[in-house]
């Protein structure tokens, strides 16, 4: 069976528009700005709780192992790389201390609804806390009180 050139021309050009919306259907739908606040107030193996606003929001929790981000349509692998760390030392009088923590992050792997998101960005991480007391400005090494929030800012295109 031999074709005309306009059926091969239509072939032709359905191939390459199909080619093409295929390049396209492999981008995120989700793009835009976006802010994960990660809010954990126990050390340990306990959760912290997430928050996602921006181009998508969730709320979920983050897991420590694997430094995932569960969601419940899906989830995101965090790699991070620190930059700058600063520490102020228990006072002795109160036993309170600080630590803070700036770097970059990226997104390398996820799933679900999330599958083909990546991108990468800034973080910053905020703790306090404080030690118990053992004495007349002494502190012992127990953590009484925790708490710390993880900043990662970045734009998926």
């Amino acid at each position: 069976m031999r074709r005309t050139k306009p059926a091969c021309l239509t072939a032709v050009a359905m191939g390459a528009a199909i080619m093409l919306l295929g390049g396209f259907a492999n981008r995120p739908a989700i793009s835009g700005h976006e802010v994960i606040k990660i809010v954990g107030t126990t050390p340990g193996p306990l959760h912290a709780t997430v928050t996602a606003k921006g181009a998508f929001k969730a709320d979920g929790y983050f897991f420590k192992k694997k430094a995932s981000l569960i969601f419940p349509k899906g989830r995101l692998v965090v790699k991070r790389h620190v930059l700058t760390t600063s520490y102020k030392p228990p006072d002795l009088a109160t036993c309170r201390f600080k630590i803070s923590q700036h770097g970059t992050f990226r997104v390398s792997y996820a799933t679900g609804r999330y599958r083909k998101v990546r991108y990468r960005g800034q973080y910053w991480t905020h703790v306090s806390g404080r030690l118990k007391r053992t004495g007349p400005n002494q502190c012992g090494s127990k953590i009484v009180h925790y708490h710390f929030v993880t900043y990662e800012i970045g734009k998926i295109p």
